[in-house]
């Protein structure tokens, strides 16, 4: 896929997404304080589509779930409110488990070569 498609996918996955969440806003069907994390699932699923070999789609799109999740939770059931604030450093965590295995499995694999 050319650099440019791959710029037009994405560009046009983010704006198609963010209208229909400023649209439903407005509607006062959804509130766009919870609902925002989703522009990361879809940047995640573009980041997918163009390139299904990277961690980079997976970890952004994984990152919006649990952000989304957290939103939808704390606006419907405000008592959880207090473990909000454990989300940000459990993102980290996983993210950063992610990349040591990746690396770990990658030199196990004969990637030792790239450097």
């Amino acid at each position: 896929m050319s650099r440019r498609k791959r710029g037009l996918l994405l560009s046009g996955l983010i704006l198609v997404t963010l209208g229909a969440l400023l649209l439903l806003h407005r509607l006062f069907i959804l509130n766009f304080e919870t609902s925002w994390p989703l522009l990361l699932v879809v940047i995640g699923v573009g980041l997918f589509l163009i390139n299904r070999r990277t961690w980079a789609g997976w970890i952004v799109g994984g990152i919006g779930v649990i952000l989304f999740v957290v939103n939808f939770v704390i606006e419907f059931f405000p008592e959880f409110e207090a473990w909000s604030d454990l989300v940000g450093p459990i993102i980290l965590l996983i993210v950063g488990i992610l990349l040591l295995y990746r690396y770990y499995f990658g030199l196990q694999a004969g990637d030792n070569n790239k450097s």
